[in-house]
């Protein structure tokens, strides 16, 4: 692997180290503190640790584990970029899945390391983080190619099938597993007019019940399993655009 450019004498990076493990973050912290041009602010155990401690230290990158107690990477990663985005954030996992890679570069995570990568690597991924804003490597580029081509797969598929965009709409709804009553009230249907386009559904992609479409829109690309705090947050979302909507009227 190519050396950063950017791990010169005069280039310093300020490092936070956000690990559960004691032994692993101690040891981490111990090896970062041996090079001159690393300052280390300060380490937390988990998510929640880590954004009280921030305000009170300038900050360049973290290091932050994908599997922490309390408040996980990812959450930790959301409200970094909400309230400290000049903090710039570099995922630490064992684990190599390629969507949960690309969710977290999308999700703004400048780059993404296995825990088992060498010392080197880690450092110049710090400097090229800090001084360039971003890190590639292989698994992240493989990440980036697989989440592209499913995107291109699932695009293909709904010009396949021909759905409309309320046809998705409720496709969606039902793979989050809402009801056609949820469904309905949501989108100012009738709960009959839902129990339609599901059966339409059903039909066009050979499915026998809303299990085995669920499952189908999976494999076809045509739907991303989401959690429910993302549920919730499209729910929420979705009213307050409402609402504004309803108060540009009445000012009209």
């Amino acid at each position: 692997m190519k050396k950063s450019a950017f791990r010169l004498p005069n280039h310093t990076v300020r490092v936070a180290v956000v690990e559960d493990h004691t032994v692993v973050r101690q040891a981490l912290v111990f090896m970062l503190k041996k090079e001159p041009q690393v300052i280390v602010a300060f380490h937390a155990e988990n998510g929640r640790e880590f954004l009280d401690q921030l305000p009170n230290h300038e900050v360049d990158v973290v290091l932050l584990d994908l599997d922490l107690p309390v408040m996980d990477g990812r959450e930790t990663l959301k409200h970094l970029q909400k309230d400290f985005p000049h903090v710039k954030a570099i995922m630490l996992s064992m684990h190599e899945d390629p969507w949960i890679v690309s969710e977290l570069i999308h999700e703004g995570a400048k780059s993404f390391l296995k825990k088992n990568c060498s010392f080197d690597a880690l450092m110049d991924a710090l400097f090229d983080v800090k001084f360039k804003g971003s890190h590639t490597t292989e698994l992240v580029e493989q990440a980036m190619f697989s989440k592209n081509d499913e995107r291109i797969r699932g695009e293909s598929n709904l010009l396949r099938y021909e759905f409309t965009s309320r046809e998705q709409l409720v496709l969606k709804q039902i793979c989050d597993g809402k009801t056609s009553e949820q469904i309905a009230e949501r989108m100012h249907l009738s709960k009959k007019s839902i129990d339609a386009i599901r059966s339409a559904l059903l039909k066009r992609i050979g499915a026998k019940n809303s299990t085995e479409l669920t499952r189908k829109s999976m494999l076809l690309g045509l739907y991303k399993a989401r959690t429910d705090e993302q549920i919730r947050e499209e729910g929420e979302n979705e009213a307050m655009a409402r609402e504004q909507r309803r108060q540009n009227r009445f000012k009209g």
